[in-house]
């Protein structure tokens, strides 16, 4: 697989994700260490869990117990439902184990590459998206390692992690945006966000606009 094409694009389309990963990680174990956990603790939630939305959420939420984490990482998870049944149809049939390993890293930034290089045809979308997994799931941890161990006098929102994250995103549904279909799905995305910001709790804002966003996107018509 390493000496594929398909797993040599991954690495190329990946490079840039290795290292906006890494800021963001940076930032978590920064903060992770400020809330109270051990740097080796904060290193060990991004090699296992491997979610950055989640293990913010559980870093904001420890104060108020396990309970709550549960809840607003269970809120946040839903999102990986359909996200695992349309890799599961663009990847076909394969062995169970490799089902698992993509699955561990299903990712929005990760996913939104192997969905677009899908649409271009690409040749072997296992070998592309272990390329890009492996990209991510490197800077993510590098990055909080990092952050955890020598960055306890950084403040993330200096750094601007929180207006990269969102370019981030940007930079990676716009070559996915292209039908009437998806324009109106991206456009009740962005709204659906705005209103959650408003009515919901932090732990659903994204399930829930990307619930709306879903239900949009297959009522409407090509």
């Amino acid at each position: 697989m390493l000496r594929h094409p398909s797993f040599r694009r991954g690495l190329r389309d990946g490079f840039l994700l290795f290292f906006a990963v890494a800021l963001f990680g940076v930032g978590f174990g920064v903060l992770a260490v400020q809330a109270g956990l051990p740097p080796w603790l904060a290193s060990l939630a991004s090699v296992v869990i491997v979610s950055g939305a989640a293990q913010f959420t559980m870093v904001g939420l420890l104060a108020a117990g396990p309970g709550p984490v549960l809840i607003a990482a269970a809120g946040l998870a839903l999102r990986h439902v359909p996200m695992s049944a349309a890799l599961s149809r663009m990847i076909g049939e394969r062995a169970r184990q490799v089902r698992a390993a993509l699955a561990w890293v299903l990712v929005d930034e990760t996913f939104g590459l192997t969905v677009n290089a899908a649409r271009r045809g690409e040749e072997d979308l296992v070998a592309y998206k272990a390329a890009v997994d492996l990209e991510l799931y490197s800077g993510w941890v590098t990055g909080t390692v990092l952050g955890a161990y020598v960055g306890a006098g950084l403040d993330p929102a200096r750094l601007g992690i929180d207006v990269l994250f969102p370019l981030l995103f940007l930079g990676l549904a716009a070559p996915l945006v292209r039908s009437r279909r998806e324009w109106v799905t991206a456009l009740a995305a962005v709204a659906a966000g705005v209103m959650a910001v408003v009515v919901l709790p932090p732990a659903w804002r994204e399930t829930g606009a990307a619930a709306v966003a879903a239900a949009v996107g297959a009522a409407v018509r090509e």
